[in-house]
């Protein structure tokens, strides 16, 4: 009968030879993941409309693609801060000026409740024509917004109006997370 190997319970089990030396956890620098963020305040919008309730990956982010990438000027995810904004509000409510169109591009009939709440392209819509109204047009708005509480204030309250908000405000903070706002004390984040 052959010998069996030894197993990693076996006491048996040599030690690791003095030439190897195992890198303790705090000795390892952090390998900073890459964070891809939306290059656009309607990527944006769709993505915290739909987000709600839907699975991010298989749903959201494909949604948004197939809604904005035909009229983007420029990718829609990247890795930094973008400085123009690669698919405007105004052209997400000037190619989708009612929420037949938008839910025909969507390929998507979600509602922000189950209990008769309205569709999330009309959630959407009414939350894009709310930030345009308010000034709010692309992403090179947000410093201007950020450094004018009162004008930020106005905006969150009437962005909390618009239905299908959530319990405690989800949507308006995953919309602020998602252009890079920490909306607890209005910093933007890196």
């Amino acid at each position: 009968m052959e010998p069996v190997p030894p197993s990693l319970f076996d006491d048996d089990v040599e030690a690791e030879p003095d030439h190897v030396r195992r890198i303790a956890d705090t000795e390892r620098p952090p390998v900073p993941t890459p964070v891809e963020r939306w290059t656009s305040l309607s990527a944006c919008v769709l993505d915290a409309v739909w987000s709600v309730g839907a699975d991010h990956d298989r749903v959201v982010v494909p949604l948004v693609h197939r809604v904005l990438t035909s009229a983007a000027t420029g990718p829609l995810l990247a890795d930094s801060r973008p400085e123009a904004d690669s698919h405007p509000l105004p052209r997400l409510l000037t190619r989708f000026p009612d929420e037949q169109a938008l839910e025909a591009a969507a390929q998507n009939r979600q509602r922000t409740s189950t209990r008769g709440g309205v569709t999330k392209a009309d959630a959407a819509l009414r939350f894009a024509r709310t930030l345009v109204t308010h000034g709010v047009l692309g992403v090179e708005d947000l410093p201007r917004l950020l450094a004018d509480p009162a004008l930020w204030s106005r905006l969150d309250r009437a962005l909390s109006r618009v239905p299908g908000e959530g319990q405690h405000g989800a949507r308006r903070s995953h919309f602020w997370a998602l252009c890079g706002v920490d909306d607890r004390d209005r910093t933007p984040r890196p």
